[in-house]
């Protein structure tokens, strides 16, 4: 039995990255570049008026006499247009400035009578109102560096440049198998003996959290045949694949002895915490497998550090870092175990939830962090600091 510490570290070890692929801007929110994007052209890409106006060559103007009005220029406007001296054009915002003017005066501050246009605004210079050519970007420039996460302003931005598709790191394909002859689901008349399966559907709304829809959901009964026949099933579809239940050490347990069977390469298989002790980690060409406890509140701890750590790996994504808190309540415990417990986290710190039992799921509806108390430690006192590590929840 490992430390949680180690169990953290040979995760982020083990997982390997996931293989780089191009993908189009409307599917890549939340992945890691994997190389650095340069722009393809000037932004803007040519001298753009920045609001609804009239465009004019303020150095031929005598700051008096009005000029004509020749033309009207919408945004959009391809045909190139020059405006000789003492001409004006009436133009939108963010329509093409025409050669020969260097000034753009807000409609509210002219005067239009017929085709003479009287300029009222006296803080008017050259540049006004104009947006330069590639002040924005200019084409070469690197504008998101490799390792960057794409967030949707991101994607917006790239979309103004021209670009339409970036290299990244792939979002791994997770299976789930769900185990447990006790288990029927939800909405049907419980049996003697039967609970609700809950499990896969904590999994799966978590990981939507992070934009991974699983590829394959499927229950294995207690047998070990039927272990082994899911196994390889959500192999073929899958990077992780996620058991939960069966892990333990019981007559019905056949997750690890399946596993092991199967040449897969255990890293480890209980660790020195709570809730979540029998947690099982392995690997096998580049594949991951977690044996999950069947425990619900187990299952999604377990998700939220192991799981979470192994996705930010296969993504390129830097490792999460313990935050510091003050603890708003008490807390006490027996040393020699570290406790991940649910806690609640705001600007005034963080508050340990009630019913932290592995078996009682209702803590998780308001939880969004998990406050790790190391395994030497036996009492939190409110005041204190304390390390989290935040969930999506």
């Amino acid at each position: 039995m490992i430390s949680f510490d180690n169990a953290r570290r040979l995760v982020l070890k083990k997982t390997p990255v996931g293989k780089v692929v191009i993908l189009k801007l409307s599917d890549c929110l939340h992945h890691v570049l994997a190389e650095s994007v340069s722009a393809k052209v000037d932004a803007p890409p040519f001298d753009q008026s920045a609001m609804d106006g009239f465009a004019f060559n303020f150095n031929s103007w005598d700051k008096q006499s009005p000029l004509l009005l020749t033309s009207m220029i919408q945004a959009g406007n391809t045909s190139a247009m020059k405006l000789k001296k003492h001409e004006v054009a009436k133009i939108f915002t963010g329509a093409p400035v025409p050669n020969g003017a260097n000034c753009v005066v807000m409609k509210e501050k002219v005067d239009v009578k017929g085709d003479q246009v009287f300029i009222l605004d006296a803080s008017a210079l050259v540049g006004l109102n104009i947006r330069k050519k590639a002040s924005h970007v200019k084409a070469g420039k690197v504008v998101l560096k490799k390792g960057e996460i794409i967030s949707a302003g991101s994607i917006a931005f790239l979309a103004s440049i021209g670009i339409a598709k970036v290299n990244v790191f792939a979002k791994p394909r997770i299976g789930i198998i769900v185990t447990g002859d006790e288990l029927t689901a939800p909405g049907k008349t419980l049996k003697s003996g039967q609970v609700y399966e809950c499990n896969s559907f904590g999994l799966i709304a978590s990981l939507l959290n992070y934009g991974i829809t699983p590829e394959i959901v499927l229950h294995a009964k207690d047998d070990q045949k039927d272990v082994k026949r899911k196994l390889k099933e959500a192999e073929k579809k899958s990077d992780i694949i996620l058991f939960t239940g069966g892990v333990s050490v019981g007559d019905f347990d056949f997750v690890a002895s399946t596993l092991d069977e199967h040449k897969v390469k255990m890293h480890f298989h209980k660790v020195r915490q709570k809730p979540g002790k029998p947690i099982y980690f392995g690997t096998k060409n580049d594949k991951v497998y977690f044996g999950l406890p069947g425990n619900p509140a187990s299952v999604l701890t377990c998700f939220h550090v192991y799981v979470v750590d192994a996705i930010s790996t296969f993504m390129k994504i830097s490792p999460r870092k313990l935050i510091r808190a003050t603890a708003l309540n008490d807390f006490r415990k027996k040393p020699g175990m570290t406790n991940l417990l649910k806690a609640k986290c705001d600007f005034h710190g963080a508050t340990i939830l009630k019913d932290q039992e592995s078996y009682k799921l209702n803590t998780f509806v308001d939880a969004n962090a998990l406050l790790v108390m190391g395994e030497e430690e036996s009492n939190i006192t409110k005041s204190d600091k304390v390390d989290l590590l935040e969930i999506k929840n």
